[in-house]
């Protein structure tokens, strides 16, 4: 790997660069976090956009990852599937790592999307199989 100069220093001299940064910061807190907090007002709409269409293209992954269609009952409308524990404990789930369903997104996708314990339900699956205790009522009859 070749290093710059520049690269170079910094690697022999960071402790004492980021002691440095470390007061100025301090020095400076109150002057960096107004600026802070005026940049995201400016921005708060395009952010929000960016944010919005980073979940929808995890959202798309985790879709297609999972097959695309209900696994009960075949329907493959985007808006109506849903992520489904297998075995239960989704709420659980949820509350040791994050109520979003983004959160929960994210991590599927840096665990490589995995088959086991996951699938994808619509809806009314979803909520037929919580509701009758595991079982979806498609597969009652």
């Amino acid at each position: 790997m070749i290093h710059t100069s520049d690269q170079r220093f910094y690697w022999r001299h960071a402790e004492r660069i980021k002691a440095r940064e470390r007061k100025k910061y301090h020095d400076n807190r109150a002057t960096i976090r107004a600026r802070r907090l005026q940049l995201n007002g400016k921005h708060k709409a395009k952010n929000a956009e960016r944010e919005r269409l980073r979940h929808a293209s995890v959202r798309a992954e985790l879709l297609a990852a999972y097959g695309g269609r209900c696994a009960c009952c075949g329907e493959s409308e985007p808006i109506f599937l849903e992520l489904d524990h297998t075995n239960g404990g989704g709420t659980k789930h949820r509350t040791t790592i994050g109520r979003s369903s983004k959160t929960i997104y994210c991590l599927l996708k840096r665990q490589g999307f995995p088959k086991s314990g996951y699938q994808l339900l619509c809806a009314n699956c979803n909520q037929g199989r919580h509701r009758n205790g595991g079982t979806c009522p498609h597969k009652m009859s």
